[in-house]
C-alpha cells in the first residue's frame, strides 16, 4: 500500500453558543499597543501554525486554530491559569454539546504584543498529541486585529490600523461568523457552492458534510461521476471521540474553487461535522484576514489561477474502541484493504512491537515509503499478519 492514512486529526472546538453578553463572565482581552504592526515567527508543522507564547519568562507553543472560537488548554496543562470562570455549554464543528470548563490564563507575550486577560476552555488533553500546549482561537481576529498568515516565510503579520492590509492582491472570499468563526462560500462542482468553516486547526485541504454532499448528488448528476466509492464506517473527529457509524463517500473533485482559483485533482471524503477547508490550504499560498471587512484573501505563491493537488484517496481510519486502536473505516480500493485490513479489525503489533493501547499506537512513527508489518485480531478473534507499505 502507498499509503497508510491515519484520519487521527483533530477539529478543533468550533465555537461557544452563546454570545459574549449571555456569558456568565467577561470575555474581553486587551493588548499592550495601540497603531500597531507585528511581525510574529511561526512554525508549520504537519500542517498546523504553531505561535511561540512567553508566559512569565517561560516559552509555550501554541497552535492558531481559525476554526475555534476562543483559547483552549488541556486538563493537565502547565500554562498558568490567573482565574477559573466557571462552565459554559459549548458546541464543537459536529455541532456536538459538551459542558467545559473555561479560565482565564495569565498574561502572555506573543511577538511584541502582550495579552491580558485572554479567556480559554478547558478539555481533557487528546493522549499522544503533546507537541503544543494551548490554541488561539479567531477571537483574535474578531477584536479588529487583521493578519496575514505566510508559512512559506514562516511569519504572522498583525495589525490593528484599519486598512493595513488593502492594497493585498488575491481571491477575495467575504466571510459570515456562526458560533463566531468564520464560514465562506466555496465550489466543489460546477454551479454548485458549499458553506465551509475556515478551519485551521483542521489538516485536511477539504473535507465535506455528508448532507451538504447528498444535496449536490441530487441536484446534478455530474456530481455522482466524482464518487471513487463508498463505505460503513466511523473514525475519530475532534475532543468528542469518533463519529457514529454511517455511510462515508469517498471524493475526487475535477476542482474547488476559492473564488476564481482552482484546486484541482482534490481527493477527500464525507464527514458528519461541518464542511471546513484546513490547514493544507497554506501550502498552496498565504492568507490574509480582514475581520473589519469580514474578507478572507487567498494569495497563491505560483502566481497561477490554479494548482494541481493530486493528493491521495483516504485509505483506513482507526478508532479507539475500549483503548485498543480498531479499524473504524476503510475504502475497498485502497491498498490496505486488498493487502487484507478489514474493519473491526484490533491492532496488536507493529513490526513486533506490542501496541496494547491506543496511546502508543498514535504514538507509533511511521514514515513514508516505509514497509509495515501488523499483528492484527480480526472480529472473529482470529489474528492475522498483513504487510502494508506507508
Amino acid at each position: 500500500m502507498k499509503r497508510l492514512l491515519l484520519i487521527l486529526s483533530i477539529a478543533m472546538l468550533c465555537g461557544f453558543l452563546s454570545a459574549q453578553t449571555m456569558h456568565r463572565y467577561n470575555t474581553n482581552f486587551t493588548i499592550n499597543q495601540k497603531n500597531f504592526v507585528d511581525t510574529i515567527s511561526i512554525e508549520f508543522e504537519n500542517d498546523q501554525i504553531y505561535i511561540p507564547v512567553r508566559i512569565s519568562g517561560k516559552t509555550y507553543r501554541f497552535n492558531l486554530d481559525t476554526g475555534a472560537s476562543q483559547g483552549l488548554i488541556y486538563y493537565g496543562s502547565k500554562v498558568p491559569v490567573l482565574q477559573e470562570l466557571g462552565n459554559v455549554v459549548s458546541h464543537d464543528a459536529n455541532n456536538i454539546a459538551d459542558t467545559i470548563k473555561v479560565v482565564r490564563i495569565e498574561k502572555f507575550q506573543m511577538g511584541k504584543l502582550s495579552i491580558d486577560g485572554y479567556v480559554a476552555s478547558v478539555v481533557k488533553h487528546r493522549r499522544g498529541r503533546e507537541n503544543f500546549d494551548g490554541i488561539i482561537g479567531f477571537d483574535l481576529f474578531n477584536k479588529g486585529i487583521a493578519g496575514k498568515i505566510d508559512v512559506k516565510n514562516k511569519q504572522l503579520i498583525l495589525s490593528d490600523i484599519e486598512g493595513f492590509f488593502k492594497e493585498e492582491k488575491g481571491e477575495v472570499l467575504k466571510y459570515n461568523l456562526k458560533w463566531f468563526v468564520p464560514y465562506i462560500n466555496i465550489s466543489p462542482f460546477m454551479r454548485h457552492m458549499d458553506k465551509v468553516l475556515f478551519d485551521t486547526g483542521a489538516r485536511q485541504l477539504y473535507q465535506m458534510n455528508k448532507e451538504s454532499f447528498l444535496k449536490h448528488q441530487y441536484k446534478s448528476k455530474q456530481v455522482n461521476a466524482q464518487v471513487e466509492g463508498k463505505a460503513i464506517g466511523n473514525f475519530t473527529m475532534g475532543t468528542n471521540g469518533v463519529e457514529r457509524q454511517d455511510e462515508v463517500y469517498f471524493l475526487n473533485l475535477d476542482r474547488l474553487k476559492w473564488n476564481d482559483f482552482a484546486f484541482q485533482n482534490v481527493r477527500t471524503i464525507t464527514t458528519q461535522g461541518a464542511s471546513r477547508i484546513g490547514g493544507q490550504l497554506l501550502n498552496y499560498g498565504s492568507v490574509v484576514i480582514n475581520p473589519s471587512r469580514k474578507q478572507l484573501i487567498f494569495q497563491s505563491y505560483n502566481g497561477k489561477d490554479s494548482v494541481n493537488v493530486s493528493n491521495k484517496q483516504f485509505g483506513v481510519a482507526f478508532i479507539e474502541k475500549e483503548d485498543q486502536p480498531v479499524i473504524g473505516l476503510i475504502w475497498q480500493k485502497s491498498d490496505a484493504y486488498k493487502a487484507g485490513m478489514r474493519q473491526g479489525d484490533v491492532v496488536l503489533k507493529i513490526n513486533n512491537e506490542t501496541i496494547n493501547n491506543f496511546e502508543k499506537f498514535r504514538k507509533f512513527k511511521f514514515e513514508e515509503g516505509k514497509k509495515y508489518k501488523f499483528i492484527l485480531k480480526d472480529t472473529r478473534g482470529f489474528n492475522k499478519e498483513i504487510i502494508i507499505t506507508r
